[in-house]
């Protein structure tokens, strides 16, 4: 089978922290095979793999990198897509600069996903403590703790937050196989993103985030959506426009509210 290949970049709304990387740009390769387009697209900070190493990757026809994995998978799959609406999550970095409580009733979504730990922690918890207490009652919170926290930091960390409405913690610990050691463990929800290779070991995980661009393959992630072991959050990885829009494809398959809010750092029009 033939394909062409085009590269494109545009700079980002604001910078983004991923692991030790600051990207304020994204870059990407999209294949069409002339049925479907769809993007090869590592994020540095995240995936091991280089944009030029995934596409070698592809072309080499190995799939040993997610990405050139899933545009695999994509042409395997899918004959055509098509734009799909699909409620997600938004996504919601903490400002400690910021009053909490006028952040919280200025909140308009259903459902938010929150990076914590990455400011210092006893100050993000006191803030992040008054900012719950402060969210209007029917909107929900994905706290995402990207292994920032040990046993004992996470414990003072949520001493005196109030839990009801924050629908899971995904995977705060180092150690994920601590949690239920975690004082309040009783009290939430786990979710798995980083640990997703061992969600058969870790059944105590009653969610899994599902990035089929990275964590976990596009054939596997709809196993999963049928098997129905775990609840299914379709995610991403600051994926670009074609690959949002198979992925929002696959989340409508499923029952949960995606996390796919992330187009709106695109500068798309640029």
């Amino acid at each position: 089978m033939s394909y062409t290949f085009s590269e494109f970049q545009c700079p980002l709304t604001t910078s983004i922290q991923v692991g030790n990387k600051t990207i304020s740009n994204r870059r990407w390769i999209e294949v069409s095979n002339s049925k479907i387009k769809v993007d090869l697209a590592p994020l540095p900070g995240l995936h091991t793999e280089s944009l030029e190493e995934s596409l070698e990757d592809f072309k080499a026809e190995t799939f040993n990198t997610p990405s050139a994995l899933f545009v695999k998978e994509c042409f395997e799959i899918f004959t055509s897509t098509q734009e799909t609406q699909v409620e997600s999550n938004d996504l919601f970095y903490i400002d400690l600069n910021l009053d909490p409580s006028k952040v919280a009733k200025d909140l308009s979504s259903s459902i938010y996903k929150i990076k914590i730990g990455r400011n210092k922690l006893a100050e993000e918890s006191i803030w992040l403590k008054e900012f719950i207490n402060s969210v209007p009652e029917g909107i929900k919170l994905r706290l995402d703790g990207n292994r920032s926290f040990s046993l004992d930091s996470l414990n003072k960390y949520l001493h005196g937050i109030d839990f009801k409405k924050v629908q899971y913690l995904e995977e705060p610990l180092q150690n994920v196989m601590e949690w239920t050691s975690l004082e309040r463990f009783n009290e939430l929800d786990l979710a798995i993103d980083e640990s997703i290779n061992r969600r058969r070991e870790l059944d105590f995980a009653k969610y899994i985030v599902a990035k089929p661009t990275f964590n976990i393959s596009l054939k596997d992630t709809l196993k999963e959506l049928a098997l129905e072991n775990q609840e299914v959050i379709i995610s991403n990885s600051f994926d670009p426009p074609n690959n949002i829009k198979i992925l929002k494809m696959i989340a409508a398959e499923g029952e949960h509210i995606c996390g796919l809010d992330t187009l709106k750092y695109f500068c798309l029009e640029n």
